[in-house]
């Protein structure tokens, strides 16, 4: 009885060792042990080694090499976003729920300094810091306004307003006078233009103001003529630095988003453009009816109606945009639709639908429209983009189409086999043309600067072929793909 008694504590202690180790042991199996990178022409071939495991390979394009540098180099991004872009608007919601509290402080601070000698500068006023150091965009319904170059190759640059200039402005539009009367930022429909936060960007905030908010409600009643918002904002600038190459225009966003030199002006913009049209398109609440008022610094929409209060915010449409080429990757195939200006060809794209994958969006949107196949191991990611016209997210992917060899009619004479193309049918529902072109065609026209505005208008040599300019993905997955190697 004793030795039993002394027997039961060890064989305890003998258990819950084996266990240890019995766990220790299935963890192993699922520890990565080490890698190894070869190169295997224009590929590099990553084997991740695991106990007891199957060797996990990954095909990585030379373009997508590992960096083992301790400052990785960041490649190029796409048109319409920009990495250094803040998006945290924690201190403008959280401190600056009114912005025109801010714009108030900051005329009064202007007035100040207009009836007395001695300047009052408060750099503690947290409200007169932001205003400072703020920039807003303007649209209205005709479009974005921006600045232009006359020249034969436009060049586009955002029209940036301070805050005393946004002041001119809306009190020369007498129908507009809210900026210094409403109580708060969290206005309804009814109450005025939008403002809303964008951005930061290099320690400025920018705003965009739209004058067509009221368009909601299905009547625009602060649309004023184009000619009078011109005439003030030209009469407005005449006092500063003439810059005698740019004109004032105002046009939709997409239709001089090439023409912009900066791609940070080029980010600022769209999410500016963006919002608006998030706005405009819920001016009432889906679950009562009541209007609703922006809310969050223009991050959202809130209902104005007590006891409901429903919230919403801006809706993202995910679309797959893809860049099919040959199983050799000497071809790509590209289409054009018929609304797009005569040459213009791009690759394939559509909307991803309920309960499908981004991957298996590119196989089924590349079949409807082309008939052709996409061997669905080639699927890779490559870049994404904002496109908000009006609220579309571009993810971006390669892929190859399933193999098809077959001999040449000589191959009696020739002991080469060449690739055969797989065979287009196009969905003329939804597409005018598709096409494989070489990538040595690709290459002789990528020098064509081409566009993603539908009214561009090409000239000669354009209108037989030329890509979507450089604000479109499309445009960046074809240019990685000619320059590889």
């Amino acid at each position: 009885m004793r030795r039993e008694g002394v027997f039961s504590p060890f064989c305890l202690i003998f258990f819950v060792v084996s266990a240890f180790h019995q766990a220790q042991s299935f963890y192993l199996r699922y520890e990565k042990l080490g890698s190894r990178m070869e190169r295997n022409n224009n590929y590099f071939t990553v084997e991740e080694y695991y106990y007891d495991r199957t060797v996990v390979k990954l095909a990585l394009s030379s373009s997508q090499q590992p960096s083992t540098s301790q400052n990785p180099v960041v490649r190029d991004h796409p048109w319409y976003s920009h990495p250094k872009i803040g998006r945290d608007r924690s201190h403008v919601k959280n401190h600056y729920n009114s912005l025109s509290d801010i714009l108030n402080s900051h005329r009064e601070e202007q007035l100040a300094e207009r009836n007395s000698k001695n300047k009052d500068d408060n750099s503690d006023n947290l409200a007169i810091k932001l205003i400072n150091s703020s920039k807003f965009l303007l649209i209205s319904s005709d479009g974005m306004w921006h600045r232009r170059s006359c020249s034969s190759s436009p060049i586009a640059s955002p029209l940036y307003l301070s805050a005393s200039q946004l002041e001119e402005i809306m009190s020369g539009l007498t129908t507009m006078d809210f900026l210094f009367n409403n109580t708060n930022l969290e206005m309804s429909s009814e109450e005025g233009p939008l403002i809303a936060w964008v951005g930061k960007f290099e320690n400025e905030n920018y705003w965009v103001v739209s004058l067509e908010n009221d368009e909601v409600n299905g009547e625009s009643e602060t649309k004023e003529p184009k000619a009078k918002l011109e005439s003030i904002i030209l009469e407005l600038r005449s006092s500063e630095t003439k810059e005698n190459e740019l004109v004032l225009d105002c046009k939709p966003l997409r239709e001089f988003g090439d023409s912009l030199h900066a791609s940070h002006d080029a980010g600022i913009l769209a999410t500016a453009n963006g919002l608006v049209e998030f706005h405009k398109s819920h001016g009432y609440c889906s679950r009562c009816g009541a209007p609703m008022r922006a809310t969050k610094a223009g991050a959202c929409r809130t209902c104005i109606k007590k006891g409901c209060g429903k919230s919403v915010y801006p809706r993202i449409d995910s679309a797959t945009i893809m860049l099919v080429t040959s199983s050799c990757e000497n071809y790509a195939l590209l289409g054009r639709k018929r609304s797009w200006p005569s040459g213009r060809y791009s690759t394939l794209a559509g909307f991803c639908e309920v309960g499908e994958t981004l991957e298996e969006c590119c196989q089924r949107e590349t079949f409807e429209e082309s008939g052709v196949v996409i061997d669905p191991r080639s699927i890779r990611f490559a870049a994404s983009q904002p496109w908000p016209f009006p609220r579309s997210l571009m993810v971006g992917f390669r892929a190859k189409a399933m193999l098809s060899l077959e001999s040449s009619s000589s191959s009696s004479s020739s002991s080469s086999s060449s690739p055969s193309l797989p065979e287009i049918v196009v969905d003329t529902n939804e597409m005018e043309d598709i096409c494989w072109f070489s990538k040595d065609f690709i290459k002789e026209r990528l020098e064509l600067v081409g566009s993603t505005a539908l009214t561009f208008q090409p000239n000669d040599e354009e209108s037989k072929f030329h890509l979507s300019g450089k604000a479109s993905l499309a445009r960046y997955l074809i240019t990685e793909w000619v320059n590889e190697k």
